[in-house]
Order: structure tokens, then C-alpha cells, then sequence
């Protein structure tokens, strides 16, 4: 299964890496399509593929269709995948119009919006569960203080 994926530039630290493999497990995906040129959420993509062997398949704008360019290889990017993601900052307006053009297409999709951070790494989700809930507790003696 082919997952083409679209998002804001203003996001590439780790959330995005961890949604999209979360995204590949989930759903079985065996190859990425994506855009060629912008960074953000489309370079995390290309780079986790080189680093874990995911092939690939990129669409570079094709300026014969001038102002149209940048949908066209939208277009294509959607056609060329059998299910997409979406990973938006909630502002950037071509994320906003992939979306529309894969609701329009009757694409299906997983959409997430985050919020920019000026951090590249150690960002991760907010906590929603307390922590060892699952574990039992250990059954250690007491540690004695020494003085």
C-alpha cells in the first residue's frame, strides 16, 4: 500500500517522524509518495525513507502548467498513493488545499495539526495517561538510609 504524504513546511521535528511511522505500522505501507522539493513535513518523509530503506517515489513541480504547477503535482501525488496523510500546522494554505483536493477525490486520509515548535528533537505528545498503569507493582525490601 502506497501513503502519499502532504504538510506544512514550518514542521520537522520528531511528531511528524513518529506520526508517520506510526501511520506506516498501522496501515501495512510498503512505499511513499511525496513532493520533491519542499521542506517541513515532506523532507521528514524523505529522509526516514533513506534511513529505513522505504522506497520512494518523489513528484517535482512541472512548470509547463506555470501557475498551476504546484496543484498538478498535488494532483499527482494523491493519485499516485492509495491512502494519504496529512500534517498540518493549522495555517499554511497548500496543506489546506491538498486536503480539500483529497476530500474531493474521495481519498482516503488521516489528517493531524500541530502547533510550529522551534525545537527540532525531544518535542514529543502531550502526556494523556498516567504512566505504569499496566504494571504491577515490583515487590522491593526497603532501602535503609545510611548516615
Amino acid at each position: 500500500m502506497k501513503l502519499s504524504v502532504h504538510g506544512s513546511r514550518t514542521l520537522s521535528d520528531e511528531r511528524v517522524k513518529i506520526l508517520l511511522l506510526e501511520e506506516i505500522e498501522t496501515r501495512g505501507i510498503t512505499e511513499i509518495v511525496t513532493h520533491g522539493e519542499p521542506d517541513g513535513v515532506c523532507k521528514v518523509a524523505r529522509d526516514m525513507c533513506r534511513e529505513k530503506a522505504i522506497p520512494l517515489k518523489l513528484h517535482f513541480l512541472n512548470f509547463k502548467y506555470l501557475r498551476g504547477a504546484f496543484e498538478h503535482r498535488s494532483i499527482d501525488v494523491l493519485k499516485d498513493g492509495d491512502r494519504a496523510i496529512f500534517i498540518h500546522d493549522g495555517k499554511s494554505k497548500g496543506t489546506s488545499n491538498e486536503l480539500k483536493l483529497a476530500r474531493k477525490m474521495g481519498v482516503p486520509y488521516s489528517f493531524h495539526e500541530l502547533e510550529p515548535t522551534e525545537y527540532k528533537v525531544s518535542v514529543g505528545f502531550e502526556v494523556t495517561e498516567d504512566w505504569g498503569k499496566d504494571l504491577e507493582p515490583l515487590d522491593m525490601p526497603e532501602i535503609q538510609k545510611i548516615a
